[in-house]
């Protein structure tokens, strides 16, 4: 296509859009920079007036870890607080659900991450096109708390966030592996408000908590879209809580001191490393 039409806008687009598919980023950016070069005004009212190849631009650029690309791409397309330079990108752009290894492609020819089983976390979104997983994933995932992954940015199903429906993004890679193990502990007597004493221990350690005992366990059918109750395949319900930990044994087991010495009512029936 960029043969035949150089000056085309919708033939580099394309390319580029097939290189990000097959995870080639440098050829990616290549393409998708050249496609922001003819981006005119006729063209921008095909898309009403936001350029597809500068978000395109914006992820290539993040995988490479070329920052200076990625700002001079986000602000293209219109997206504020980035602002010029060169160094990463580390702003605070919410929480957000990121499907990991997603069974699913969204573009023709796509290659997918393939970590391991398919499994949607949260992640502290860190610029349009990358986050940090804030939740412990499950080991059948092959990925951590606190890997860094690339995402896309087309929505694909929701999960509620407090009182909003928030969307769910594809995982494209993963950048940056965190290397910190996955443990899972069992309790006994445990209820929320000890969960969360739990938890305000343990979070500001850098350390990682899930609780796993009401992980919605869903079809492929259902998590790509909005999951309703009568989705729910959730285990049956057992009076054992079971939390996912991410972090070393001799840092958790220092919190499960500090946390149970005021809670006799609990007992720590288990701590188990897992990978």
């Amino acid at each position: 296509m960029v043969e035949v039409a150089p000056k085309s806008f919708k033939a580099w687009f394309e390319a580029g859009l097939y290189s990000k598919a097959r995870g080639e980023w440098a050829e990616s950016a290549a393409r998708n920079r050249r496609a922001v070069e003819l981006f005119t005004s006729r063209v921008a009212g095909e898309f009403d007036g936001v350029n597809p190849a500068a978000w395109n631009l914006g992820i290539a650029a993040t995988a490479l870890g070329d920052w200076a690309t990625a700002r001079q791409a986000w602000a293209a397309y219109g997206i504020d607080g980035v602002g010029a330079g060169s160094e990463p990108i580390d702003g605070d752009f919410g929480l957000t659900p990121v499907r990991l290894n997603p069974d699913r492609p969204s573009l023709p020819h796509q290659v997918s991450p393939e970590f391991g089983d398919a499994e949607v976390v949260w992640c502290w979104r860190r610029s349009p096109a990358h986050a940090v997983i804030s939740s412990v994933p499950l080991p059948e995932s092959g990925h951590r708390f606190r890997d860094v992954v690339l995402h896309d940015g087309e929505p694909k199903g929701q999960r509620r966030l407090d009182d909003q429906e928030v969307s769910v993004f594809d995982e494209l890679a993963r950048l940056d592996e965190s290397g910190l193990p996955t443990w899972q502990a069992q309790l006994l007597g445990a209820e929320p408000d000890d969960l969360a004493a739990l938890a305000d221990i343990i979070g500001p350690r850098g350390l990682g908590l899930d609780d796993w005992s009401g992980i919605r366990l869903m079809c492929s059918e259902c998590s790509h879209g909005t999951p309703g109750p009568e989705h729910d395949h959730a285990a049956a319900p057992t009076d054992t809580t079971v939390v996912g930990l991410a972090g070393s044994e001799a840092d958790l087991r220092a919190c499960f001191d500090e946390w149970l010495a005021d809670r006799p009512h609990i007992t720590l029936a288990e701590l188990a490393f897992l990978w």
